[in-house]
């Protein structure tokens, strides 16, 4: 899969995700929206994974002041979405999730700014 096709994917299912969170129907803003998130994050950590030169985690201290928030981030080029927004992070995943869904040594790595575009 092409940085491109990662970011277009976790950009749908954050935006599917959102939808659901304020759905009044409790079933889908609580149940459906937690699995929504829940795979966004997976897809994030396997975006890591296969593009561990390009692919880090910046917390995202500016809207996120407690660090418990972080953007994904790919190298310093852009992607244009299905529905043409300019996207240079691949959405924010909470650092608990981040945690859990890596190892502590892929923590520490995954969170240093990556230099080298390797694509």
């Amino acid at each position: 899969m092409t940085l491109n096709d990662f970011v277009q994917r976790i950009t749908a299912i954050n935006r599917a995700w959102k939808t659901a969170g304020n759905d009044s129907e409790p079933y889908i803003n609580q149940h459906i929206a937690k699995q929504l998130q829940e795979q966004k994050s997976a897809w994030q950590v396997e975006f890591y994974r296969a593009y561990p030169k390009v692919v880090w985690f910046k917390a995202d201290l500016e809207n996120h002041p407690d660090g418990n928030t972080y953007s994904v981030r790919f190298g310093d080029r852009t992607v244009l979405s299905s529905d043409g927004d300019v996207k240079w992070n691949a959405e924010h995943i909470p650092k608990y999730l981040l945690q859990k869904l890596l190892t502590e040594s892929e923590f520490r790595s995954a969170t240093q700014p990556k230099n080298e575009l390797c694509l």
